[in-house]
């Protein structure tokens, strides 16, 4: 094995589970200086030449894959070393309360698609071996060559063995074009779609890399696509998918359809459509699509996208391309690299060339106005998780000073506790086949990670809880400041004690005061000027990777759990209730309609979200009933995205379905909604989720 050999053919004796454990363990000691790259490339050789596989009934291009007792080690027997660090700094009650985290990320990555379309596997291989035989290599290039070329000749291996499989299982094509692919790049549509499993499977598993998209098949597939018959190609489209869905990716596998080019031109073709309708007639609880918005955007596909959202296909984001574009240049990137920026995740954005870290970094936003009312301590434990408070708040502009303050502090800590992570990349994880794709990495003879051979090194920090935080500060406004019911002190102490004894109060303020998502512009102000504070205190902060870190405001299913921790909080919520969700309203507090919620959302400057937002709207199945139905959800998509929005998603609810599929689970056993950035099956969400989602119906 090695860079000499012919792909495919190995001449050393593949080793065993306990002589790799051991060889592991003895160079993951800080004193024997460990080499994490030939680390992990021993790793993915054992993994791919152990891993069980199998062909199901889905696995029309690739097979199934079980790593079962050849589990990855290399990261369980690093992370342990680096975990004390934040404590030690002082960080200990932030984390432990939620008002602040940081984390490593190598989970939300896009390799560049196009490259591995026109290269195939074959093709990436060579190129490593062709930069490996240049003159004036130095030794770290020559290592990370040698060492990735040894991955590549395994995969042939692998392949060629699951060619075998599919040979026995009377799967010829799936054999021949495995084959194929081990010598050269793909030629048929066929082959394309097999190239994208093949490569997701080795990245996926072997890598240990988590993959979050797969990129834009519209454009990368579509000169196969247009080669082959329609009928054939359509068939080929929903084969996929369910391979794809098969694969039950956790929070679902991305595509992003549409975009621009450089020019302005709208990218959406006849593969677009086809691979729309293909996610709606094949089985999709684990796929989702990005659907990249464009003022030239066809209407057809629109309309046929809420068609499948209303039916139920509904797992499926609306990005302003635009706007993203926008907001990836505004860190950084250059015209060119954020017109092509790909999508990760649920609607985290990336300039071409960046390997994106989109959940490095969290803030508490609830908490921070926390700690602004108790002397920067947390409410529950009286641990400091801020700073001091000085000044009295005799006005609301001083109370939102501090506020200020306080915020820029949990910023602050929330990176600082990620760099600490960070800066030990080169100890923890490396990434060959990733590395072995991108352009910078691979003239570099650099690793992605324990290098930082990206273009774009940048970090993430995502703020929690927006319109709890909002809401908020505008009932302090009025309580404290312009109906003096209460002072500071007085509400401080009312919070801690979680409202007892002052319900009516809480219901007066909590369904009788203004709040975010209705259009009001008074409260839209303070939304606006905490994402223009965000801005400031997060936006091009450099990092530890050589990068910058970037503002996302979504909050996924953290709001949960960083709800557990926040005391009751001053728009009505008690302790430990959720927070709000992404940018949208508070549950049940946008009063005015989709429209006027909208409204609000599009008021912030999304351009200062290079890491992504996305407003939540839940419609009642009633009030999109029809064509008419239909023509309201594009025509408000539309100015949504004309005001500025940034993403949108949908859930069309009905009351009685949820309701009837609670009580028998059994009947709905294909009853799909949209979480937060992703979709699940109803029956799989707990109790609780599945009361708030009966509430958001009975609200449309």
């Amino acid at each position: 094995m090695g860079c000499g050999t012919e792909p495919g053919k190995r001449n050393e004796m593949t080793e065993t589970k306990e002589q790799l454990v051991a060889w592991l363990r003895d160079h993951t000691d800080a004193g024997n200086a460990p080499d994490t790259l030939e680390a992990d490339c021993r790793n993915a050789v054992y993994l791919m030449d152990h891993a069980e596989i199998s062909v199901t009934e889905a696995n029309t291009f690739f097979i199934r894959i079980t790593l079962g007792a050849a589990a990855r080690t290399p990261i369980e027997l690093r992370f342990a070393a680096f975990q004390d660090e934040a404590a030690k700094e002082g960080f200990g009650p932030g984390i432990r309360r939620r008002a602040y985290t940081g984390y490593y990320d190598f989970g939300h990555t896009a390799t560049e698609w196009e490259t591995v379309i026109s290269l195939g596997v074959s093709g990436l291989r060579n190129r490593l071996s062709e930069r490996l035989s240049l003159p004036g290599n130095d030794k770290k290039s020559i290592r990370f060559y040698t060492e990735t070329l040894k991955v590549f000749d395994a995969a042939f291996s692998f392949m060629l063995r699951a060619a075998d499989l599919f040979e026995n299982e009377g799967k010829t094509e799936a054999a021949a074009g495995l084959r194929a692919l081990t010598l050269r790049a793909p030629e048929t549509l066929f082959e394309a779609l097999q190239t994208v499993l093949v490569y997701y499977s080795l990245q996926q598993y072997f890598d240990g890399t988590i993959l979050r998209t797969l990129g834009r098949p519209d454009r990368y597939l579509y000169p196969f696509y247009k080669k082959e018959d329609p009928e054939k190609a359509f068939s080929l489209l929903k084969a996929f998918m369910t391979e794809i869905d098969s694969i039950r990716a956790d929070a679902n596998m991305p595509i992003a359809l549409g975009g621009s080019d450089v020019s302005g031109n709208d990218l959406f073709n006849d593969l677009s459509f086809a691979l729309l309708k293909a996610y709606q007639e094949s089985p999709n609880a684990h796929i989702k699509l990005h659907i990249l918005w464009t003022k030239q955007t066809p209407d057809r596909i629109l309309f046929e996208a809420f068609r499948g959202i209303r039916d139920g296909a509904n797992s499926i984001v609306f990005m302003n391309d635009r706007r993203v574009i926008e907001a990836v240049e505004y860190v950084g990137a250059s015209k060119e690299d954020a017109t092509d920026y790909h999508v990760v995740g649920c609607y985290e954005c990336g300039a071409a060339g960046e390997v994106t870290s989109s959940c490095t970094s969290r803030v508490n936003l609830p908490k921070v106005i926390e700690a602004t009312l108790n002397d920067g301590c947390d409410m529950e434990t009286g641990e400091r998780i801020g700073l001091p408070v000085t000044g009295t708040f005799d006005t609301f502009e001083a109370f939102y000073e501090e506020f200020r303050k306080q915020l820029f502090y949990f910023v602050q800590c929330a990176a600082r506790i990620t760099d600490l992570r960070e800066r030990h990349y080169a100890a923890l994880h490396t990434a060959p086949v990733l590395s072995a794709v991108y352009r910078s990495s691979v003239e570099a003879g650099r690793d992605i990670y324990v290098d930082h051979a990206a273009k774009y090194n940048n970090s993430s920090l995502n703020a929690v809880g927006l319109a709890t935080a909002v809401d908020s500060l505008a009932a302090i406004r009025k309580l404290v400041y312009e109906d003096r019911t209460l002072t500071v002190p007085d509400l401080a102490e009312i919070l801690k004690n979680d409202w007892a004894g002052e319900e009516t109060l809480r219901l007066t303020v909590k369904n009788r005061f203004p709040k975010f998502g209705n259009g009001d512009e008074t409260v839209d102000r303070i939304a606006q000027r905490i994402v223009n504070d965000l801005a400031e205190a997060v936006d091009g902060r450099p990092n530890a990777k050589g990068g910058v870190y970037r503002l996302g405001l979504f909050s996924i299913d953290w709001r949960w759990r960083f709800g557990e921790f926040a005391a009751a909080s001053a728009d009505g919520r008690h302790k430990g209730e959720p927070l709000s969700q992404n940018t949208s309203a508070v549950f049940g507090m946008d009063r005015e309609g989709a429209t006027a919620h909208l409204r609000s959302v599009a008021s912030l400057d999304t351009v200062k979200t290079p890491n992504g937002t996305i407003v939540d709207i839940d419609l009642h199945s009633s009030a999109v009933e029809g064509e008419a139905g239909l023509q309201a959800l594009v025509g408000a998509l539309k100015t949504y995205f004309e005001l500025g929005g940034f993403a949108v998603h949908y859930n069309v609810l009905n009351t009685e379905t949820l309701r009837d599929a609670k009580a028998h689970p059994e009947d709905y056993p294909n009853l799909q909604v949209r979480l937060c950035g992703w979709n699940v099956l109803f029956n799989t969400l707990s109790e609780k989720e599945k009361d708030e989602f009966i509430r958001r119906s009975e609200k449309g």
